[in-house]
């Protein structure tokens, strides 16, 4: 069988380690490619995971070439001026595990000079799917040109401003700090801190966000201005053979850092289809939308609740959330709520919500309540 992966992008990069990982582990007989354009380069911002990514690598690398890899540690997050109740609260991740930041590119690379078994890349542009000669395609390209073949998500933001800080070698957390126009995300990486500044520009200007972002994270200089929607596809199969992932797939904003691990279980997904043959696309498909939704869902709670700001941002998100609630989410919630934090813990499969276990639930909770 052959597989030919389209962009070179985090979506791309892991779309090619899964294959190239399971079809070696598994001994399944996969031909693999990868085919980018050099001319499109990587997002300038760092990158978090939660804690599969990490696993993943460690389980599908070298461990002397992991040791290459340009990230710094993950320990948890660091809400900032989200509770009303605790102005700074950590989200820590077991002891035992870790998550990482890095910069896209170096990412990228690392990933690509690890595949060295059964793997070609080739530098084009490829316009038309027919002109490629595999069984399957998985389309990581980036966002779409036009939203016609896409659905919009649910969420209050809708623009970044891009910086960077000096770096600081006592940082083991992003840093998600709520601020007056939205919240700004703050991931430490070798040689600097990546700094983003969200709000929605509907409510907030360009100008103003510019200032506050300034002042309030004393950055210098606005690296870039990255206006966003955020939506998932329609149909995320073409013609039973071209799978769509990455930003292709869908978009929805860094808070939780949702992206990477949906890429990594969309792609499980796709192996189901295509290889074991336990699912089919119309199914695969079909779990994959209701996954990005559930994440919709948890990442729009986080809303709901406000901040220690009283402003236009925070009032118009806590009433979307209020208005877009989902029942079967509201009585999971309260559900988790009755169970003590140790139990969760040591039964982490209870109330399972797309990336999030129990426990992640609960320390939300604890958070704002």
């Amino acid at each position: 069988m052959k597989i030919t992966i389209l962009g070179r992008g985090n979506a791309g990069c892991i779309s090619a380690l899964h294959f190239y990982h399971y079809g070696k582990l598994l001994n399944k007989n996969i031909e693999l490619e990868l085919i980018h354009d050099s001319k499109i380069n990587p997002v300038p911002v760092g990158q978090a995971t939660t804690l599969d990514l990490p696993r993943f690598l460690w389980e599908a690398t070298e461990y002397k070439n992991l040791m290459k890899f340009d990230f710094t540690e993950k320990r948890g997050i660091m809400y900032e001026n989200w509770s009303k109740k605790n102005k700074n609260w950590f989200h820590e991740f077991p002891f035992e595990q870790r998550a990482i930041h890095f910069d896209p590119k170096t990412f990228q690379d690392y990933i690509v000079n690890n595949l060295k078994i059964n793997f070609i890349e080739k530098d084009e542009n490829i316009i038309d799917y027919k002109k490629i000669d595999s069984d399957y395609i998985i389309d990581c390209r980036g966002a779409p040109d036009k939203m016609d073949k896409y659905d919009l998500l649910i969420n209050p933001l809708n623009c970044a401003l891009l910086s960077s800080l000096p770096k600081d070698d006592n940082l083991f957390w992003t840093r998600t700090v709520a601020t007056p126009d939205g919240w700004c995300f703050c991931i430490p990486l070798k040689d600097r801190i990546s700094v983003g500044y969200n709000f929605n520009k509907n409510i907030t200007s360009e100008d103003d966000a510019k200032n506050n972002f300034m002042k309030l994270f004393k950055v210098k200089k606005i690296k870039k201005v990255f206006n966003f929607k955020q939506y998932i596809v329609k149909k995320a199969i073409v013609d039973n053979r071209v799978f769509l992932n990455g930003n292709k797939l869908f978009f929805l904003e860094p808070l939780e850092a949702t992206a990477m691990n949906a890429y990594q279980v969309w792609c499980r997904y796709i192996w189901d289809s295509i290889i074991d043959k336990t699912s089919t696309l119309e199914n695969s498909e079909k779990k994959m939308k209701e996954y990005i939704l559930k994440i919709q869902k948890f990442i729009l709670w986080h809303y709901g609740s406000g901040s220690i700001y009283k402003t236009k941002f925070w009032n118009y998100s806590k009433k979307l959330y209020k208005e877009n609630k989902d029942d079967n989410f509201e009585s999971i919630i309260k559900e988790t709520d009755n169970y003590e934090m140790v139990y969760l813990k040591n039964n982490v499969k209870l109330f399972n919500y797309a990336q999030w276990s129990g426990w992640n639930i609960k320390n939300w909770i604890e958070c704002v309540k």
